[in-house]
Order: C-alpha cells, then sequence, then structure tokens
C-alpha cells in the first residue's frame, strides 16, 4: 500500500462520515412540513426548506467528491508530495477497511441513538403523565432517533453492497 492509497482511502472514509450525517438531517426535513401546515409559517418553512436543501447539496456535492473523486483532491491538494516512495506494509484490502468504516459508522449512530430514544421515550412519558393526557406531546424527536437507529442498523446490514457500489464506481 502506497501513501496514496492510504490517503484515498481515508477520504473515501471521510465521505461515508458526510453521508451519516446526509442520513441524519434527511428524517429532520420532515419536521418542516409541519411548520408549514400552521398559519402564518409557510414562508418560514418555505425558507427553512431552500436552506436545508442547500445545505444538503454541498453535503451531497462533498461526500460525491471524497468518495468517487478522491484521486483529484489528492492532486488538487498534493497529499502525497514530499513522502517516500516506498510500500507502507499493510496487507488489508481497501474494500476490508471500507467494509471496517461502514461498520463502524453505523455502530456509532446506534450508539448514540438508543440512548437519546430512551431519553425522548422517558420525556414522553412525563409529558403524558404530568398533563394527564391534556398535553399534545412531541413525538417527532423520538421518531427521528428510531429512524437513525434503523439508517445505522441498514449501513451494518447492507455494508457489503455499500462497498460493491464505492468499488464499482471506483473502476
Amino acid at each position: 500500500m502506497t501513501i496514496r492509497s492510504l490517503f484515498n482511502i481515508i477520504l473515501k472514509i471521510l465521505g461515508i462520515f458526510f453521508i451519516k450525517d446526509i442520513l441524519e438531517v434527511i428524517p429532520q426535513l420532515f419536521s418542516v412540513l409541519i411548520y408549514v401546515t400552521k398559519p402564518g409559517g409557510l414562508q418560514d418553512g418555505i425558507w427553512t426548506m431552500v436552506l436545508s436543501f442547500a445545505s444538503l447539496a454541498v453535503y451531497f456535492l462533498v461526500s460525491f467528491y471524497l468518495i468517487f473523486r478522491s484521486e483529484q483532491i489528492i492532486d488538487a491538494l498534493k497529499l502525497d508530495r514530499d513522502f517516500n516512495e516506498e510500500p507502507i506494509p499493510l496487507n488489508i484490502h481497501r474494500s476490508t477497511i471500507l467494509s471496517i468504516s461502514i461498520i463502524v459508522i453505523g455502530g456509532y449512530i446506534i450508539a448514540n441513538e438508543i440512548p437519546d430514544l430512551c431519553r425522548q421515550l422517558f420525556i414522553l412519558y412525563q409529558q403524558n403523565h404530568m398533563s394527564h393526557g391534556q398535553a399534545d406531546p412531541k413525538v417527532s424527536y423520538a421518531v427521528f432517533a428510531v429512524i437513525k437507529i434503523i439508517v445505522g442498523c441498514i449501513l451494518i446490514g447492507n455494508q457489503k453492497s455499500i462497498v460493491h457500489f464505492i468499488e464499482y464506481k471506483r473502476k
């Protein structure tokens, strides 16, 4: 493995982290639809949607370049300059490293969201118990936590097909 291929793998892993962020932001876009339906919330809702889609587009662009155009980034930033061309004694295939990183990212999402889901469920219980069913508790945060846990499980369960897609696009 050369230093160039090591930087290539590192950039692809960073791109996968950006995809993780994209997958976490998408469910939050649906909460904007709630504000659009309220009186006077149409203008604020549209403005929020435009800004959200603009930031999502930037995330998509950055993750696309980090995953599928990492060679161009290495050339543009001259990351492999000033290193000797001796191979690094690491005999792990690129797809294995990508698989490990996807599993770690999925596990990270799940590990972050399970405590948040428990906290949100506890808050829902408290709101419902304290108001004796009078108030309308906010369920959306618990739903977002469940969706993020599902996304983490999907990443872990489908890591082979994700790695195959990344490797296919590389070739």
